[in-house]
């Protein structure tokens, strides 16, 4: 190599590290041009930006991999949400009231407890961490947001990680204290005794436990889990031994990454693993899409396989759609019925359900109970599912089961608006039909007044030409 070529190849060497610093520089600089803040103080206070971003950075941890800050719903609504910021996806939101309205009128302040107001909306507090003593708020690089009495890490009053909304991530703790929740509030994920499950909504005491996982070695009802890096989902007792491991697809596979675990908006909980470029799936609860009761709708027929969906009962949009309650009270009696053969649910096995000799004893149970809305024969067995919940998705089954379902009657009280307007109907009938006995009866009484008077006048009439004329005359002097 040449003294000319040394230099030459020195110099590209040179601008080549020159050229990766100044780009180094640059995204460091343009990361804490976006995110500059790792801490924030009492008495902070911020309003969303007139900026066209589904993001507005508020706090961030002290890595950059996460960030709090207003999340856009909609294309005038916000929340409040930690967002991992290679995916833009939220690992955790608020679950205000109402969603606030993005812009000057809504106001995100810490004066130790984390308040959301927005002046546009009726009583102006939509959400709050309710916490006293605090004077930091902090982004832990798990993502955990902590409101902290002391910079100790040990002094938090609040924690995101306690108040969880539709995801876990890794080391988050998830007891029976709390559940997770889809945006709707419509499905949950739950520990229940010794089970951990999934759980359908109607508000009240309705709902369908639709997936049900039992930790083998559990040892008595207090349980909790946490999602490990290595690509699975523990459980264990309240002394801290094991109950069980519940694998994802990543497991032993020398995936160390970032897990989570999601409940999604049809109900089904997954778990995924950040590959530093996407979300894996590696985990799914209900593999069977028509076992998710919702897939289809209220009195949805799903085929399964595709899956494919169809209408037990058509409505005027789709199939009829249902609400909540039971049919206990006057106003919500009455019904018909539906019958389906080759119909079933996967989670029969978690449904009430009685051992019965046939399928008109089956339906006569239903029947008379005023909080069942069908019932499920298993010919096979003679054994008879109770749904006492609203109609929801059955699946296709062949002939091994008979379904019995209830619909309510339009015009029998179906709703409370209804059972008004009847009531108004009727009171308006009663006090135009006693209008007119009271006018009939008055009518009546005049016309018998009359009769007498006439008579009456005939009376005089009769003794005075009887009279005679002289006399008459006579009267006069």
């Amino acid at each position: 190599m040449t003294i000319t070529e040394k230099k030459g190849s020195q110099l590209s060497y040179a601008f080549f590290v020159f050229y990766t610093l100044a780009i180094q520089a640059f995204i460091h600089l343009a990361a804490g041009a976006l995110i500059e803040t790792t801490e924030i103080r009492k008495g902070f206070s911020a309003t969303p930006g007139h900026v066209n971003s589904e993001f507005q950075y508020l706090l961030a941890d002290p890595t950059g991999l996460f960030a709090f800050g207003f999340m856009r719903v909609g294309p005038t609504k916000l929340n409040l949400a930690v967002v991992h910021l290679p995916s833009s996806l939220p690992v955790w939101s608020a679950i205000p009231s109402n969603l606030a309205n993005w812009g000057r009128s809504t106001t995100l302040s810490f004066d130790g407890n984390l308040v959301l107001t927005d002046k546009s909306i009726h009583d102006g507090v939509l959400w709050s961490s309710n916490s006293t003593g605090g004077n930091f708020l902090v982004l832990r690089n798990t993502s955990n947001l902590q409101i902290l009495f002391s910079s100790d890490e040990n002094s938090a009053v609040w924690q995101s990680f306690d108040h969880p909304s539709d995801t876990l991530v890794q080391g988050q703790n998830f007891t029976s204290m709390v559940s997770l929740t889809t945006p709707d509030r419509r499905y949950a994920l739950r520990i229940v005794g010794i089970h951990i499950g999934l759980f359908m909504e109607f508000g009240g005491r309705h709902e369908i436990n639709y997936w049900r996982h039992s930790p083998f070695g559990a040892k008595g009802a207090i349980i909790y889990g946490i999602v490990q890096p290595l690509g699975f989902f523990g459980f264990y007792n309240a002394d801290s031994s094991k109950a069980e491991l519940l694998p994802f697809d990543s497991f032993d596979r020398g995936y160390l990454g970032l897990h989570r675990v999601t409940i999604q908006n049809d109900g089904n909980l997954h778990a995924y693993f950040w590959d530093n470029k996407k979300w894996d799936l590696v985990y799914t609860a209900v593999t069977e899409p028509c076992g998710l009761p919702g897939i289809c709708g209220a009195y949805g027929l799903c085929l399964p396989g595709k899956p494919s969906c169809f209408c037990l009962v058509n409505g005027t949009d789709g199939c009829l759609q249902t609400d909540s309650g039971d049919f206990c009270s006057r106003e919500y009696s009455d019904f018909s019925v539906v019958r389906r053969s080759g119909v079933t649910v996967e989670y029969n096995e978690l449904m009430l359900s009685a051992r019965v000799q046939s399928l008109a004893e089956c339906e006569k149970i239903c029947e008379r109970n005023c909080t069942c809305w069908g019932a499920l024969y298993a010919k096979t067995t003679n054994v008879c599912y109770l749904m006492d919940y609203p109609i929801q998705t059955v699946e296709a089954s062949g002939d091994t089961h008979q379904g019995y379902f209830k619909v309510r009657q339009q015009g029998g009280g179906g709703s409370a608006e209804r059972h008004r307007a009847a009531t108004a109907v009727s009171v308006i009938f009663t006090l135009v039909f006693a209008g007119f006995a009271l006018y009939g009866g008055y009518w009546c009484w005049d016309k018998r007044r009359s009769n007498l008077l006439r008579l009456q006048l005939a009376g005089s009439s009769q003794e005075m030409t009887q009279t005679p004329f002289k006399d008459l005359r006579s009267m006069n002097t």
